[in-house]
């Protein structure tokens, strides 16, 4: 990608580049745009995007790479605007989960609170200068687990090969680990607190596959096996628990204590 001064055939080849990429995108951005701020959504989102990499008059390599920018472009804009319209100030459990997912190895599209804990992750990432190439450790990160890009398609974008790019993301799943270490004492107390809570359906049963799941980064087929269980039995009741400390986290947020009806 470069800058150059010959805007008119900069901005033809961008324009030619959009019209090739544009039904791949459309369809990228319609599947990772739940959770988004209503006027970025969808289409009028991706529109935003092209405009703002329209303005820049930005060459790229191809279509691809086209992409890969317009997708991060648009995660940007949904985050700035998440950043002036959030109310909660610090870190709460639930924030953490889409985060805690990806470290226990499931597949995950980070929105909202989730999203503003991944940027802060890969900001920290970048900014530790004892990592070498945090750079394309964290640019590796935005293209596969927040762009949605393949590892494939990932390594072709950094011109590496696939095994490079698992190297990475190996890494910077290890590198989170301890980075959320000190917050996770959040979600064992929600866990806690969600055994205990008698208003809660198989209350022991979903905070036992919480704790599994998001405190030991164990995946769901393998506290399915643990619990003897099935793995969309896992996958209900992680959905349970994280509704569940969501509506918890809302009601103390207002004002009441944490589970109150």
């Amino acid at each position: 990608m470069r800058r150059g001064g010959e805007d008119a055939i900069e901005g033809r080849r961008v324009e030619a580049l959009v019209a090739e990429a544009y039904d791949d995108l459309r369809s990228r951005v319609r599947a990772m745009s739940h959770g988004a701020p209503p006027t970025l959504a969808g289409t009028a989102g991706l529109h935003t995007a092209l405009e703002t990499l329209l303005r820049r008059r930005v060459v790229f390599k191809d279509a691809r790479h086209l992409t890969a920018a317009c997708l991060l472009t648009l995660r940007r804009l949904w985050i700035s605007r998440w950043r002036a319209t959030r109310r909660r100030q610090g870190r709460e459990a639930a924030s953490l989960l889409g985060v805690l997912t990806l470290l226990a190895g499931e597949p995950v599209a980070p929105a909202r609170d989730e999203a503003l804990a991944m940027l802060e992750l890969l900001d920290r990432l970048r900014a530790d200068r004892q990592i070498s190439r945090r750079r394309k450790i964290a640019r590796a990160v935005e293209y596969h687990l927040v762009a949605g890009f393949s590892q494939a398609e990932t390594a072709a974008l950094l011109g590496e090969s696939k095994g490079m790019v698992q190297q990475r993301l190996a890494f910077f799943l290890a590198w989170a680990r301890l980075a959320v270490a000190p917050d996770l004492e959040l979600v064992a107390r929600a866990v806690a607190a969600a055994s205990d809570d008698p208003r809660l359906t198989r209350g022991p049963a979903i905070a036992e596959a919480a704790r599994r799941f998001y405190l030991q980064s164990q995946g769901r087929a393998a506290v399915a096996k643990a619990l003897g269980a099935t793995p969309a039995q896992v996958k209900q009741d992680l959905e349970l628990f994280a509704a569940w400390l969501a509506q918890r986290e809302s009601k103390a947020g207002a004002g009441g204590p944490p589970g109150e009806e």
